[in-house]
């Protein structure tokens, strides 16, 4: 079996023996596609045979140095469930595959001595498939929460326009499309509204999603307990619109008519360009985080104007911005639906939770060195999720109700 891990093709065993080439890939695109839970059963494959192999370990190490260990700093001895979970990772891929398990060895990797210091473990919850799930010998927590479990959120919003009508939106339809003389679903069928309406309002509860193309083609995703404002036809010299909470935007390119964003505490202006805003009141910070083309972030307090660039995240925090270079998908990912954690404080991967579940959190004696290291589907119940968290962070919760906090 020969792999050129560097190159742009590899070669490997298939399922029944045969050598099988596998052109035009790199195995870093494929952990990737794997963390995404993109990846596809051939594709599988061919990652599990390259972890199998003894003499791969020093690419394998490559691979999670370069995708986890980044915010990671400590040299504590490796943690005997970091080990474990590497291992049933593996299992897990190859139960899934059908493949007979071989046993292996795999040397302390650096990743995993950072990952235990900051008690932040890789798990993943995609394709249908659970790391922990068979391989802790624990299943009390999902025991402990069956009987309060929670589905996760869904399509749910409300359309109020200026004139006092509110309609509660289809789930089932997902998306509503603004026309000059109509307000419609994507589908066709089209909002019974009888007087003229001017402006609008589209409201995400907690546990609710909804996407919305605007009248000049403009699509807009936003997560739960969130709200857009917007009129239903852009007449001035821009196009303004209103955010609270969480939204992602595809602005259509006008270069004579600029798109602006309000939020509480800063405004943006773009011409045409994708871009993620979060600025939750409970979150202390607005978040702009830009994933092409430019935009402009002009904050209300005095501050000197931005002008961001791809892959860039401005912060407004007690009305100072900070610039840095972000992974974008840790940011965007809800909208495809995912949670996607790097490092990511056990508060604030709680405060996605309680919006995305309809939950009340007590914040009471959360520590603040617990990172989280995850990929989440957000259509998981709130039990898996849970569960997950506990045996990350070395943690208990408890759940009475839609309240959860965390047992000392």
């Amino acid at each position: 079996m020969l792999f050129f891990v560097s190159g742009v093709y590899l070669f490997v065993t298939g399922a029944n023996g045969a050598i099988i080439k596998m052109e035009n890939i790199h195995i870093e695109e494929l952990f990737k596609k794997y963390l995404l839970g993109t990846i596809t059963e051939e594709e599988l494959r061919y990652l599990n045979d390259f972890f199998q192999r003894p003499d791969n370990l020093e690419e394998q190490d490559a691979l999670f140095i370069d995708h986890f260990s980044k915010d990671f700093i400590g040299s504590s001895p490796l943690d005997a469930k970091a080990a474990i979970v590497k291992d049933a990772a593996w299992q897990e891929i190859q139960q899934r595959l059908g493949i007979t398990a071989t046993k292996h060895k795999y040397k302390q990797l650096s990743w995993w001595k950072g990952a235990a210091a900051a008690a932040g473990l890789l798990l993943v919850l995609s394709s249908g498939f659970y790391l922990y799930r068979e391989y802790t010998g624990n299943r009390t927590a999902a025991t402990r929460f069956a009987d309060v479990d929670i589905p996760p959120g869904t399509n749910r919003a409300t359309l109020t326009t200026s004139n006092g009508t509110v309609f509660q939106l289809n789930g089932a339809k997902e998306e509503i499309v603004i026309d000059k003389e109509s307000i419609r679903y994507k589908d066709g069928d089209i909002l019974p509204v009888k007087d003229v309406v001017r402006l609008v309002t589209l409201s995400t509860p907690r546990g609710g999603q909804y996407r919305v193309t605007l009248s000049d083609g403009t699509r807009v995703w936003l997560n739960a307990a969130s709200s857009l404002s917007y009129p239903t036809t852009f007449n001035g010299k821009d196009r303004e619109v209103t955010l609270h909470g969480e939204a992602y935007f595809e602005v259509a390119q006008q270069a004579s008519q600029p798109f602006i964003v309000h939020t509480p505490k800063q405004d943006i202006k773009v011409l045409g360009t994708e871009f993620n805003i979060n600025c939750y009141q409970d979150e202390g910070q607005t978040l702009t985080t830009l994933v092409t083309g430019s935009v402009r972030v002009e904050g209300r307090g005095g501050e000197k104007p931005l002008q961001l660039h791809p892959g860039e995240q401005a912060v407004l925090d007690n009305e100072d911005f900070t610039v840095s270079m972000v992974d974008v998908s840790l940011y965007t990912a809800w909208k495809d639906g995912d949670f996607r954690f790097r490092a990511t404080p056990l508060v604030e991967v709680l405060h996605q939770i309680e919006r995305w579940y309809d939950l009340d959190v007590d914040y009471t004696g959360i520590p603040e060195d617990i990172k989280i290291h995850a990929s989440i589907r957000r259509d998981k119940k709130l039990s898996t999720v849970l569960h997950a968290l506990e045996k990350i962070g070395d943690i208990k919760f408890e759940v009475k109700d839609r309240n959860i906090r965390l047992v000392h």
